[in-house]
């Protein structure tokens, strides 16, 4: 039965069916012609002439913008794995571990200039040309004390836990020490 009409077989209910007027909106979908921005055109990265320059990468902690550079490439320590980003990624959201982020320097300024940056937790904002890290601390990797770091990671790793919340807190205090003497050793290449 089709619109309180009796069918006689299957196909003339679909044939029916097919040539009624559809009531519900079809989903609305960009499409490239229509000059449609995928990002803020304010960080898109390009010059009045139309070049591009690259990757806009910002670190905000709440005390300050700690950087705000162009890059070619940045490798994020996100907290399940590394995740590189290039220019025209696909936007996303993601969830920072501790560890350093890599800032790979923009043609315009010295080719393969590296900016090393640990970073401890936060959340990362990807957009078509643009990488934002809001964390909780960022310090340059040259500027960690490696015997410091040495020092506090054996410290938390000699300490013991009791208790299911204090094992999680004693984890995570030694992945993040861990992680700052990687930072270290890495920062001496």
């Amino acid at each position: 039965m089709v619109n309180g009409t009796i069918c006689p077989n299957r196909l003339s209910c679909m044939l029916e069916l097919s040539s009624r007027p559809k009531n519900r909106l079809k989903r609305w979908r960009p499409r490239v012609e229509e000059g449609i921005p995928m990002s803020d055109s304010k960080t898109t990265g390009s010059q009045p002439d139309g070049s591009a320059t690259g990757l806009r990468c910002i670190i905000v902690t709440p005390e300050s913008t700690v950087l705000d550079v162009r890059a070619q490439f940045v490798a994020l320590p996100l907290f399940d794995g590394q995740r590189g980003v290039g220019r025209g990624h696909a936007p996303f959201i993601g969830r920072l571990g501790s560890g350093e982020v890599r800032i790979i320097g923009d043609q315009a300024a010295a080719e393969g200039t590296v900016i090393r940056t640990f970073v401890e937790g936060g959340f990362v904002e990807v957009g078509h040309d643009s990488v934002t890290i809001i964390t909780q601390r960022a310090i340059p990797s040259n500027k960690i004390d490696a015997e410091q770091a040495r020092l506090d990671f054996e410290k938390v790793h000699a300490a013991v836990a009791t208790g299911d919340e204090a094992i999680a807190a004693k984890m995570q205090a030694e992945e993040t020490a861990r992680a700052k003497l990687r930072a270290t050793q890495n920062a001496q290449y």
